[in-house]
């Protein structure tokens, strides 16, 4: 709950007036928004200059660890290259891998800061299965892992940790994009280089409407921040590319807006989630839905779109629909992610919290640390 004094700050900040709310931002976390086109333009360079070790070809699996901001990169890759490589592609989010984890499984442990406890567990394991491993970082203990391993079937993918540091999840563009490049080079994403320049063009002109100098009312993300305000955020995207960017919208959200947030897909809620609109009511009129949709959706997908908001939720809740822009999948994702950042940092402002601070997470982890392994 909001402290007195965040609840005034909330009451005084004006999104068309930086001023108002830049106090709210000590670790600059607009910022960082800001710079992202650049942060994927450099990230491009960075994969196009690593090259994967030839026993990564051809892998029989891939399986990618990681937690929050780092894992979801691997979301977006699973969904990026499902419809065109025949390779499953599985993400971690825990200590333990999966049975099928050995010799043949491409192995990727991401984690920005190089101490997430989960992933350095689930890399570990991986190297005793035999598999090949390679490690993206910005340094810390998956980096001494790497280099104690490194050889035939051990690699590190070096990220620039900034200064001031940036938070895991505005280094999307670090997390993914180098990964993106490693597969184009491995087979596993062919053409992602021009799909790369794509969309920065199209991150580069969504940036000049949605800066915090455009007014409300020619910037978008200004407008569902408004939307949002004093709702809950119920994010339904289209099932691939979209609905991985709904559940970033979500827990954006979370951790930038400090506000608890839902996501589902199309057509999966039409299986479960729409009988729970029947009583919608419970929830006094706390909901506000956006729908995540692309170009390339499947047309019976898009026909339950239109006849769900129609039929089931517009007489529910306010809904608004956000279309992705751009030719192919990967800068459809990237505008719509780029998007959602916006939205989450303009309703951290209007709720008056600091959308870099993670204190609830911080405690949890100091928590953990003072803990003993049980004996068995």
């Amino acid at each position: 709950m909001l402290s007195v004094e965040k609840a005034g700050n909330a009451g005084r900040v004006d999104l068309d007036d930086p001023g108002s709310y830049e106090q709210l931002d000590p670790g600059g976390m607009l910022g960082f928004a800001i710079g992202f086109p650049e942060q994927v333009r450099e990230a491009a360079r960075i994969g196009r200059e690593f090259a994967p070790p030839k026993v990564f070809a051809n892998p029989k699996q891939i399986a990618l660890a990681g937690m929050g901001g780092s894992a979801v990169a691997g979301d977006f890759l699973a969904r990026l290259i499902e419809d065109r490589v025949p390779t499953p592609f599985a993400v971690i989010r825990g200590y333990q891998v999966p049975a099928f984890v050995g010799p043949e499984t491409l192995f990727i442990a991401s984690s920005h800061s190089g101490n997430t406890e989960e992933t350095l567990a689930a890399a570990s394991a991986a190297r005793r299965r035999g598999a090949r491993i390679l490690c993206i970082t910005t340094g810390g203990k998956l980096q001494d892992f790497a280099r104690r391993h490194v050889g035939r079937k051990v690699a590190l993918l070096r990220i620039p940790q900034t200064e001031p540091p940036m938070p895991p999840r505005a280094a999307l563009g670090y997390s993914l994009i180098p990964l993106v490049r490693v597969f184009e080079r491995l087979g596993l994403y062919p053409g992602a280089g021009g799909k790369i320049g794509e969309a920065i063009g199209l991150l580069e002109h969504l940036l000049d409407r949605v800066r915090p100098e455009v007014p409300t009312q020619h910037n978008r993300a200004k407008q569902l921040a408004l939307f949002l305000r004093d709702r809950i955020p119920w994010i339904h995207g289209t099932v691939g590319i979209m609905s991985a960017v709904a559940y970033r919208w979500r827990t954006q959200c979370n951790e930038n807006s400090k506000m608890l947030a839902y996501s589902h897909e199309y057509p999966e809620l039409n299986h479960n989630e729409v009988i729970g609109w029947e009583q919608a009511e419970m929830l006094g009129g706390k909901l506000a839905v956006v729908v995540l949709r692309s170009p390339s959706d499947h047309w019976r997908v898009r026909a339950r779109v239109d006849i769900t908001k129609k039929r089931l939720i517009e007489p529910k809740a306010p809904l608004q629909e956000v279309e992705a822009e751009g030719r192919s999948p990967l800068a459809q994702l990237l505008w719509t992610v780029y998007l959602g950042d916006f939205v989450s940092l303009y309703l951290a402002f209007l709720n008056g919290v600091d959308p870099a601070a993670i204190d609830s997470i911080n405690a949890l982890k100091a928590e953990l640390e003072r803990l003993q392994r049980p004996r068995k």
